[in-house]
């Protein structure tokens, strides 16, 4: 009995999950969202200072609930450090936000989990294995898919274009923003892990906002004139902001509200479903992102990826769904072979 309760327990906790992780799915997309029509108006550099205010001004009650005692840090170079790293993924994937589909920003973006992979195992000593390497390699083959979706095709004389060096002349440039964004999170991520092992989460979210609104500061108030180096558009500064010429409406703080109240939503969704159900059961779901920011960008923006793109978002999911299942066999298995280890010491004891 007392069995069969733990079980349906389990199932519900489950479900609970999978219903936290979807919330988190399209509250991240309609954040893509809002983002793509914020940039498309108003300078993306400006989009990110005002976001991260908005983030800061609402979480700063809580921070100070319990006194300033509780905001004491020795870390403050590495708070200023994930500062640092923060901001620039977010400058660098608000811009490409503004000149790639939201699809395939998402798909490229969960390259952030296999750079995650391979930090685990070169710098924290974690675990490979075959299953770990050929989902990197399977993924790294999707976001080329995804980035280029042409090199599938095949051209009149039924080669694969591939070998034809001036197919590549479609490349949108662009990813190389979305591949710097992808870089600097990961680089953060160790960050966080580092500073988790000793400071609390409000005072790494204070503190990391904080140095986001200092080092974002400058390129939000300084005007930026558009030009070509290296064949990228990229922008550089001509004097300071003259606000009368932002593109900033009414209209657009009710977005940076809403993108705001998303973000909250998001993050306690992503908690709510890792708390309440196993990692390897949620996080699949996570990848209905695809689905999700397809259905936007199709509809508010009339983004329609080409064919070959749905080969590679199959590619991206399909190795990230199976690394997943495969680390929670291994470390089933592992558990169940510590816990046979100790009933036979006590056997034997």
């Amino acid at each position: 009995m007392a069995k069969s309760t733990k079980s349906a327990q389990q199932e519900y906790n489950n479900v609970l999950g999978i219903g936290y992780m979807l919330i988190n799915a399209v509250a991240i997309s309609i954040i893509y969202a809002f983002i793509k029509e914020l940039t498309s108006e108003v300078g993306s550099s400006l989009v990110v200072f005002l976001y991260k205010s908005m983030i800061l001004f609402c979480i700063i009650p809580w921070c100070f609930a319990g006194g300033l005692k509780d905001m004491k840090t020795k870390k403050i170079w590495l708070h200023a450090s994930r500062g640092f790293l923060t901001i620039s993924a977010s400058l660098s994937l608000f811009y490409a936000i503004k000149h790639i589909d939201l699809i395939d920003i998402t798909a490229v973006g969960y390259l952030e989990q296999v750079l995650w992979a391979i930090i685990g195992i070169a710098v924290f000593g974690e675990r490979s294995s075959k299953t770990k390497i050929a989902s990197i390699i399977a993924s790294f083959l999707g976001a080329i898919i995804v980035v280029y979706p042409d090199i599938l095709a095949v051209d009149e004389n039924y080669m694969p274009k591939f070998f034809n060096a001036t197919a590549y002349t479609n490349f949108n440039k662009f990813y190389i923003f979305v591949f710097i964004s992808i870089i600097l999170w990961a680089a953060n991520c160790t960050v966080v892990k580092i500073l988790g092992k000793t400071e609390k989460t409000k005072v790494q979210l204070f503190y990391g906002l904080l140095f986001q609104l200092l080092l974002a500061s400058p390129f939000a108030f300084l005007n930026w004139q558009e030009t070509h180096m290296f064949g990228i558009l990229v922008k550089e500064p001509v004097g300071l902001i003259d606000f009368s010429n932002t593109g900033l409406q009414l209209g657009h703080i009710s977005i940076l509200i809403l993108l705001a109240i998303c973000y909250f939503a998001h993050s306690t969704a992503f908690f709510l479903s890792l708390k309440n159900a196993e990692l390897s059961t949620v996080v699949p779901f996570d990848y209905t992102r695809l689905i999700f920011t397809g259905i936007l960008g199709f509809a508010f923006f009339s983004e329609v990826p080409k064919a070959g793109s749905y080969i590679g978002y199959c590619l991206i999911a399909g190795a990230g769904v199976y690394l997943m299942r495969a680390e929670a066999r291994y470390r089933r298995r592992l558990k169940e072979s510590k816990i046979q280890q100790m009933e036979e010491e006590f056997e034997h004891a």
